[in-house]
């Protein structure tokens, strides 16, 4: 009998891409205005980045309640956080790699899904649209009872059938927020990261943690 799971797999991928280019925006009235200004201290609040370094460079990282999808999450349950971690090394100051993490729970095989908003002045309201690259998938390249982790090194992702080549260290710094899909148990759930807070600690890092030294160099 023939083997028919790569259509299945396809069929998903197609839904979790319309996920992100099909499904409605949210849009911000003028008084909701100041939580996607990017400058704004409330939406640092709301996404908070924890930076440690080391000898060897700094690493930022952040977990997020996952999005309502149609499925309210559980604050209280560590699995139902979407966590970034980005490694920058103190020499280059470039990243050593970013990392996605996931529910422990994700299917595997559908990867997870990234893609880039940017904010704009509509009227009254702040307008949110979806980045011109669309959305790209990145490969899960480990599992544990933690989380689902897609780890890209140097930030770089490269061109794939269901990706697109990326410097995401620039994505970071030039969009407003980042959004992450996942599949679980048959259902997509999208979140949404404000990306303002992430800016600042990065200036930060750059020019306080990692700013090299004479001798550095690459």
């Amino acid at each position: 009998m023939r083997d028919n799971s790569w259509m299945t797999r396809k069929a998903v991928v197609r839904t979790m891409l319309s996920m992100f280019l099909f499904l409605p925006l949210p849009t911000f009235s003028q008084s909701q205005g100041a939580v996607v200004d990017q400058g704004d201290a409330l939406a640092n609040a709301l996404v908070h980045w924890k930076v440690d370094c080391y000898p060897k460079g700094c690493l930022m990282q952040t977990d997020v309640l996952r999005g309502e999808s149609g499925d309210p999450p559980d604050p209280k349950d560590f699995r139902e956080y979407v966590g970034v971690d980005v490694a920058l090394y103190r020499k280059s100051q470039k990243p050593g790699y970013f990392a996605f993490l996931v529910d422990p729970r994700t299917q595997q095989d559908q990867g997870i899904f990234i893609a880039f908003t940017k904010t704009t002045k509509d009227g009254d309201s702040w307008k949110i649209n979806l980045d011109a690259d669309g959305a790209t998938r990145l490969a899960i390249t480990n599992c544990n009872d933690k989380a689902c982790t897609a780890r890209v090194p140097l930030g770089l992702v490269e061109e794939g059938k269901d990706s697109h080549k990326m410097d995401l260290l620039e994505k970071f710094l030039n969009s407003d927020h980042l959004l992450v899909l996942y599949m679980k148990g048959g259902k997509a759930y999208r979140t949404m990261v404000l990306l303002s807070s992430f800016k600042k600690e990065y200036q930060r890092a750059m020019t306080s943690e990692l700013a090299a030294s004479s001798g550095d160099k690459q």
